[in-house]
């Protein structure tokens, strides 16, 4: 009997490690741990990971081809600097993908997946000290994106829409994390709970009127304040 050859699909192990390395270093810049502008140093970071160079390289590449690192060949390698023009027009792009999904998954939700979202708002702000200021650790770990939009994406099963919004998420995520004092958790809280309602009755109208008002009023009120910080001064 032959013996079966290894599953040509399942990634290797040098693949494993990039993802883990990745995941770390993409976590650290969203959650402020490695500062925008901080130089990095494949040398360094390798021997603080336990890891080979090579390794380290290519997650710094996966890392500059999604914005979160840039280069300069031969002088540096560092974390981009905080960028409100360039974090405006890639909350445009999200927004309006975000919008599509919604839209277009609403009327074709399964009866889980609504279950799925009205169990996620029933929860909304649950872990809260201060109802009114919303939780950074939840940004950081993707809660809203994993309990809300998430199910919308899920039920679209839209490959290319899922590539392009990863790709995104981290320079908001980072944004939001990093200023989350600024976020008006109430509207946010209004904001989804009208979107669900919408959803729960298959009604695209509704849940992307919800959509709308975290997108324009909430985060409208995010950049007007963010705007006034000194780092943003003139932007």
């Amino acid at each position: 009997m032959p013996v079966p050859s290894a599953d040509p699909a399942a990634p290797s192990p040098r693949r494993l490690l990039t993802n883990d390395v990745f995941e770390r270093l993409r976590d650290d810049i969203v959650r402020g741990r490695l500062e925008p502008g901080q130089r990095l140093h494949d040398q360094e970071l390798a021997a603080r990971l336990g890891l080979s160079r090579a390794t380290v390289r290519t997650a710094l590449l996966r890392l500059k081809h999604v914005g979160l690192v840039e280069a300069v060949p031969n002088l540096y390698t560092r974390v981009t600097p905080l960028d409100l023009r360039r974090y405006l027009d890639t909350q445009d792009t999200a927004s309006a993908l975000y919008l599509f999904a919604v839209r277009f998954a609403t009327p074709i939700l399964s009866d889980e997946s609504i279950r799925r979202l009205q169990t996620w708002v029933a929860q909304l702000g649950s872990s809260r000290t201060d109802p009114r200021v919303i939780d950074r650790e939840t940004i950081f770990t993707g809660a809203v994106f994993e309990g809300f939009f998430r199910v919308f994406l899920d039920t679209l099963d839209n490959g290319p829409l899922d590539r392009t919004l990863a790709r995104l998420r981290p320079h908001l995520e980072r944004m939001f994390g990093l200023f989350s004092e600024f976020l008006p958790a109430e509207t946010i809280d209004t904001a989804f709970r009208r979107a669900v309602e919408g959803a729960a009755a298959r009604d695209p109208e509704a849940a992307t009127l919800g959509v709308h008002l975290f997108l324009e009023e909430a985060l409208g009120d995010f950049h007007r304040r963010i705007r006034e910080l000194p780092e943003f001064a003139g932007a």
